[in-house]
This record gives structure tokens, C-alpha cells and sequence, in this order.
């Protein structure tokens, strides 16, 4: 048995090289495949067709070349966004390997759609991962792809970093996947969110570079973007969907306390005008950290109410006016008039935001799904209209940050 042994190993091992020396068990050849590392889809009403633009990931010779963001997009048409896909591969030659892509992008013109249409092919393909971020474009999803920045040589690419890898910000974006926003779609409250992406025009200098382009290479701007407008991206605004379809958006300081109900505070600021000061109006912006939150469904008298409570510590970041060091240091103490007029615009904001919900329908708190869960005989009693009965209570404090607290 041991001499059997013996001699299959060497055999095995020799058939293992040759196999590996002649790529025989290779899925794909790297040079004929199209790494996509985002998507974006239009919608050609008259034609009744989509159209998906690729932006695809191109070796580059050296780290100091840097081409145009146009020269790495490929768009297709077809009756379904499978059939756009495939003519990729089809025109070009290359297979489209969707594995590494982490965005999808949805123009305008479906906003006039049930977003579940679209999305519904990433959900039954295996092809893509479903923790893709997913974002709605001011305009179509083609211009927002080609639009060249300065940030990297790649538009997708700071759209990601926006979207999911600054963390200090992340309470600002009401980010999504397509994993969650089907879930969203399908749980008893049937209502949804993503952020919508804004392109912001940068001003260019006299030289013909950007005014906020460094001057190092790599994912930098380059001599070959000089001439062409540049544009970073914000993504503070979000876009609310009912049943799939878009209704309503939220101004971005909407989207800050609507986040903050399952995301934590990190490095968020909140701005005040006409504060009084040593006796002067001015513009504030304070600093605020949690210390509590509670959001709660509460059967009261038999009628659902919606508790949030809110404690913020606060500090100043920065004041429109001269006066004492020690007055407007992070330590130092905030005057209650100040405290109060966070606490009354804050309150004003989440009341806004609940009654904007209210008059599109969109339960984006997943109160529904409290109900059902937690109040099932309520839920029977009101079923899926219970949103529309529901009360808001809202409690704010706002407190000087302690110094001493860690």
C-alpha cells in the first residue's frame, strides 16, 4: 500500500503542473475580461429600453498617466438591463465580470418607474454581490459615470468613498444596498430610501486645472483633464420610495436626524443663525454627540405613538464673532438660549421630516413593521394603514459637552 502511495504522489503532482503550466482548468483569461466596478442604468421611455453604461477597471501603464473617465465606459441598450449586460460582452470581445462591482448607479428617468423593476434583476442574478451600494442621479446615470473629478481617475470610485468608507461622515448619508432595499420594499411598511447624487461644477484656475486639484500624481487630477469640467459629488440628500416608487426627498439635515436613529453621531455639526453672543447676532455651528436616543412605537389609549427622545452634548466649532478665548473654547459653556435654539431646530427638523413621511405615505421607520411585530393586535385592527394614524412625540436635550467625559 505504501509503495502504491508512493508512486501515485509523484504522478498526481506531474499532471497538477501540467494542467497549471497549460491554464487548462482557467475560467477566464484576464485579458478578455471587462472588470466593472460600477453600473449605470437609464431608461429610454419612447423606445421603451434601457440603457447600461459600465465603467470598467483598465490597467495602466504607469501611475502617472491618468486617462479620461469617459475612456473606460462602455454603454449598451436592450429591452432588459440582462440583455444591455450580455451586448457588452457581445461588442467588445470581453466577458463582463460583475464580482467587483460595488455600485449601482439609476438615472433620472427611472425615478418615473417602480425602482423594483430594475432592481429585481440584481436580486435573481448571482453575478453581483448584493451589498453593491445603490444611488439614485439628479441626472442620468451616463453623465454622472463620465463626469471627470479630481479626486481619482475613476468617477465610481469617489462615489464609493462618499458613500460607505468615510465613517466620520457616514450619519450625513442615508446609504443603502441592494440587499436592503429589497428588504425595504417587502417588509409590511413597503417604503424605502437611497442617497441622490448631486454633481457639483469646481471652479477652474486661471492655469486650467481645478482649484482644488493637488499636484501629485496617481489618483490625482492630470495635464490630460485640464480643460474639462470637474465635479465632486454630494450625496447629503435623500430620495424616499412608496411600494417602489419615488414620492418625496430629504434636505440633508432631514437625512442627519433620520440616520441617527440607527447610525451613531461621528463628527456632526449643527449650524444656527442670529445667536446671541455678548450681546451681538451671529452665526454659530456647534458640535453635537449623543449621549441618548430612544426611538419607540407606544400604544397609548389604544393609538399608536412614535417616541423619540434625544440627548445631544454640544460644543462650540466656530462663532462669527470676537470675543473672550475662554467663552467660545470647546470647553466652555453653552448659554441655555443657545442650547434652546438647537433644541427648538432640531425638533422643528424631525417634525418637518415625520410630517413630510406622512403626506407621501412613506414609512421609512419601519413603524408598520413595529406594529406588526410588537402590537399584533393593533396591527390587526389597523393593519398596513396604521402609518397613517400614527402620533409623533418629540423630546430634545441639549446639554454643554463635559469636558471630564470620555
Amino acid at each position: 500500500m505504501k509503495f502504491i502511495r508512493s508512486k501515485l504522489l509523484p504522478i498526481l503532482c506531474a499532471i497538477v503542473f501540467l494542467l497549471f503550466s497549460t491554464n487548462d482548468f482557467g475560467l477566464v483569461n484576464i485579458e478578455r475580461t471587462a472588470i466593472i466596478m460600477a453600473i449605470g442604468i437609464d431608461y429610454e421611455k419612447e423606445k421603451q429600453e434601457y440603457e447600461v453604461t459600465a465603467q470598467i477597471a483598465i490597467p495602466q501603464p504607469s501611475t502617472t498617466a491618468s486617462p479620461e473617465n469617459n475612456d473606460s465606459l462602455i454603454s449598451e441598450k436592450g429591452k432588459t438591463i440582462a440583455e444591455a449586460i450580455d451586448k457588452i460582452g457581445i461588442n467588445t470581445g470581453w466577458y463582463p465580470m460583475l464580482s467587483f462591482c460595488n455600485l449601482v448607479l439609476l438615472g433620472k428617468s427611472l425615478m418615473e418607474l417602480n425602482i423594483m423593476e430594475t432592481i429585481n434583476y440584481f436580486i435573481r442574478t448571482d453575478k453581483i454581490q448584493d451589498s453593491a451600494h445603490i444611488a439614485g442621479c439628479e441626472e442620468s446615470a451616463k453623465d454622472t459615470l463620465s463626469s471627470s473629478t479630481p479626486l481619482d481617475s475613476v468617477s465610481s470610485f469617489t462615489i464609493q468613498k462618499i458613500l460607505g468608507k468615510d465613517i466620520a461622515k457616514l450619519d450625513r448619508i442615508a446609504d443603502t444596498s441592494i440587499k436592503d432595499f429589497s428588504q425595504q420594499y417587502y417588509s409590511k411598511s413597503k417604503s424605502g430610501f437611497m442617497p441622490l447624487i448631486k454633481k457639483i461644477k469646481i471652479e477652474q484656475s486661471a492655469g486650467g486645472g481645478s482649484s482644488g486639484e493637488g499636484s501629485s500624481g496617481g489618483s490625482g487630477g492630470s495635464s490630460s483633464k485640464q480643460g474639462k469640467d470637474q465635479y465632486v459629488f454630494d450625496a447629503s440628500t435623500t430620495l424616499i420610495f412608496k411600494e417602489g416608487f419615488f414620492v418625496e426627498t430629504l434636505t440633508p439635515e432631514e437625512t442627519l436626524f433620520f440616520n441617527i436613529e440607527h447610525k451613531n453621531s461621528l463628527d456632526t455639526f449643527l449650524s444656527l443663525d442670529e445667536v446671541e453672543i455678548d450681546g451681538k447676532k451671529t452665526s454659530v455651528m456647534l458640535g453635537i454627540n449623543e449621549f441618548s436616543k430612544k426611538y419607540r412605537l407606544k400604544m397609548i389609549d389604544g393609538k399608536p405613538v412614535y417616541c423619540i427622545d434625544l440627548i445631544f452634548f454640544c460644543k462650540y466649532e466656530d462663532a462669527n464673532v470676537h470675543t473672550e478665548v475662554n467663552e467660545l473654547n470647546p470647553t466652555a459653556q453653552i448659554p441655555k438660549s443657545v442650547l434652546t435654539k438647537a433644541e427648538e431646530k432640531i425638533t422643528k427638523t424631525i417634525n418637518g421630516l415625520f410630517e413630510k413621511l406622512k403626506k407621501s405615505n412613506c414609512d421609512i421607520f419601519m413603524i408598520t413593521d413595529q406594529t406588526y411585530k410588537f402590537h399584533y393586535k393593533e396591527y390587526q385592527k389597523y393593519g398596513d394603514g396604521i402609518f397613517e394614524l400614527v402620533e409623533l412625540s418629540t423630546k430634545v436635550d441639549c446639554q454643554t459637552e463635559k469636558s471630564t467625559r470620555l
